[in-house]
């Protein structure tokens, strides 16, 4: 694929798209508050327009720049076979017991009282978006599962990904990186292994299906299940599946699933 700018500008443009949607959503966001409207219809407001504007707009944004199939950079003109796709979000499933784990390990460290302020706010206002009724459940998901699902995946995996893997460079690197800045962007240190190793598997996901709509539907899963959790007040492991031996388990059929979706991916030479 035939790309304009040079390396270094190609990723200085998606930056300085990045910031200028975090400028625009910020004046959004005072605006809206500004409004004779609730507190929730607000926050819903603020972040429709962050994940579009941050997020959605400076990937398109970037990959309309850059080139002149944006959709293939993007990883979005074509479907995962049926096979590849079921074979990730089956992989995904798995790795449920484990991720939970290992956020609960890094929960239980001994933080600091700033950065436990911090992680409990970030909490409240993911809360301040939930309602009752199913109308709010839906529009919960929307916002906070369907949306961030679609638009961080094309910033992260569809363009910051592909424009790293755009120069020579490992493949592996390009995941990890994209990975890193996933993770730091949602500013949540307790967070941040758990969001890196789940973003690196998005990362891959979309590499060796070709797709990055498997990486998108394995997002919106994962943000699903964490909203209905919190909407209903029910515990996401309410069977009991994160102990050690279960998640012992998990880490085992994730790494077979991933090495079986590797293993496809080699043999079609892609």
């Amino acid at each position: 694929m035939n790309l304009s700018l040079t390396f270094g500008r190609r990723l200085w443009l998606l930056v300085l798209l990045f910031v200028l949607g975090g400028v625009l959503a910020l004046l959004f966001q005072k605006l809206i508050m500004a409004l004779p409207v609730d507190a929730q219809a607000s926050l819903r407001i603020s972040m429709v327009f962050q994940q579009l504007l941050m997020f959605l707009l400076p990937a398109v944004g970037c990959a309309v720049m850059v080139t002149r199939r944006p959709a293939e950079l993007l990883q979005i003109k074509s479907l995962p076979s049926a096979q590849m796709f079921g074979l990730a979000l089956l992989t995904f499933l798995v790795s449920i017991p484990a991720m939970n784990c290992i956020i609960e390990a890094f929960e239980n460290l001994p933080w600091s009282a700033e950065i436990v302020m911090a992680e409990d706010v970030a909490k409240s206002t993911i809360e301040g978006l939930m309602g009752q009724g199913v109308v709010s459940a839906i529009l919960s998901c929307c916002i906070l599962a369907v949306l961030p699902g679609l638009c961080e995946e094309l910033f992260f995996r569809g363009a910051l990904q592909n424009l790293l893997r755009s120069r020579p460079m490992s493949v592996h690197l390009a995941v990890w990186l994209a990975a890193i800045i996933f993770s730091l962007i949602h500013f949540q240190p307790i967070g941040f292994v758990p969001r890196m190793l789940l973003g690196a598997g998005f990362g891959y996901f979309a590499v060796w299906t070709g797709s990055l709509w498997t990486a998108i539907a394995c997002h919106m899963v994962n943000n699903f299940i964490s909203v209905m959790a919190m909407q209903t007040g029910v515990d996401p492991d309410i069977v009991g599946l994160s102990t050690p031996v279960v998640s012992i388990v998990s880490v085992v059929l994730t790494v077979v699933g991933l090495r079986m979706i590797y293993s496809r991916f080699m043999s079609r030479g892609m």
